[in-house]
């Protein structure tokens, strides 16, 4: 068991079918898609006593949040620098950055919309900041450069910028 573990786990507040478990730890966050414990036994209660092909298809909603999950053990966690969550009223929205090469690639969002349990979302997204700001922040400038965006464009203009250099040098010598 990891210290300095805190585990939130957001349910929609409109489809308690859908929940996602939060676990911070140190300065990561891992996230898991559940399927509640009531929706497995109600699927497996509703194909008892039917034909094959019945209760499949009882249970066929709770088989693509577990297909979720499996892919998400092969994701890794994120670094608590690289998710953003914001409560308001009852409304949790959770957004993190993957990674390519120790670059931000794209963002992506882990959860939006009504929760359940507003207090604990409130206290799932300060428990959060509180590990942010435990870790420190670099300069904005810093912020700008971990971005692929930014060294492409950088690299696109440092190109132009060398075609012209060259262009004018060719007409000065022509």
């Amino acid at each position: 068991m990891r210290e300095n573990t805190y585990t939130y786990t957001a349910r929609n507040a409109d489809d308690p079918e859908q929940v996602v478990t939060f676990t911070l730890y140190d300065h990561s966050l891992s996230v898991g898609v559940g399927v509640p414990l009531e929706h497995v036994e109600r699927g497996l209660q509703a194909g008892q006593g039917q034909a094959e092909e019945e209760s499949e298809y009882h249970l066929r909603p709770w088989l693509k949040p577990m297909a979720v999950s499996l892919v998400e053990r092969g994701t890794h966690p994120f670094g608590v620098g690289d998710v953003d969550a914001r409560a308001e009223e009852d409304e949790l929205q959770v957004r993190a950055w993957f990674r390519t090469g120790g670059l931000r690639l794209f963002p992506i969002t882990l959860i939006e919309g009504r929760v359940d349990n507003p207090e604990a979302a409130y206290a799932f997204v300060e428990e959060l900041d509180r590990r942010k700001r435990a870790m420190g922040r670099t300069s904005g400038v810093l912020n700008v450069l971990d971005y692929w965006a930014t060294w492409l464009l950088a690299g696109f203009l440092m190109a132009v910028l060398l075609e012209t250099w060259r262009r004018r040098g060719s007409d000065e010598t022509a």
